[in-house]
């Protein structure tokens, strides 16, 4: 993937904000048949500032297959074959992104729930940070309960600015 337009407004990006991904893959594919979207995965932005030095890396956290993980977000994007959305949090969220950032970081390591991500296909399910897909774990992180959001549902969440593909 392109990382022209990343390099250009990673300085933006702060920690809470989400990513929107479009894989190219089966199971992608049927979740955006099945959410009539464009998207079918989701992530967060996370800012390690401590540890940032002249080069402003940012990461991302997510559920994966193999759990949930944190990720060099430059090396993600370069090594992805897809598209990237990027929803940066409204202001009214900004005293909230410290949390959010303490909660993704606390769920590092928590297995993937492939159980509840076909059970989403034909229904919803609620959040359980046992094991987490990828939205459901945003939606976590963001300190929310109840229905876990697919990556479709997350836009309707109204918590975020107009979105910049990448």
């Amino acid at each position: 993937m392109d990382i022209t337009k990343y390099l250009q407004i990673r300085n933006e990006m702060k920690t809470g904000d989400l990513l929107q991904w479009h894989t190219r893959g089966v199971v992608g594919k049927l979740i955006r048949w099945k959410t009539r979207s464009n998207v079918n995965h989701s992530s967060l932005v996370l800012r390690l500032s401590e540890y940032e030095q002249l080069e402003r890396r940012r990461y991302t956290t997510e559920a994966l297959g193999h759990g949930t993980v944190l990720s060099l977000l430059s090396r993600r994007l370069e090594q992805f074959n897809g598209e990237v959305w990027w929803y940066p949090l409204i202001d009214e969220w900004d005293e909230k992104r410290k949390m959010i950032g303490e909660r993704s970081l606390s769920l590092i390591g928590v297995p993937y729930d492939y159980r509840s991500i076909f059970k989403q296909i034909v229904g919803h399910v609620s959040t359980n940070a046992q094991k987490l897909f990828c939205s459901e774990y945003c939606f976590i992180a963001y300190g929310l309960a109840g229905r876990a959001p697919t990556p479709a549902e997350m836009p309707g969440l109204n918590i975020f600015k107009p979105v910049v593909k990448l």
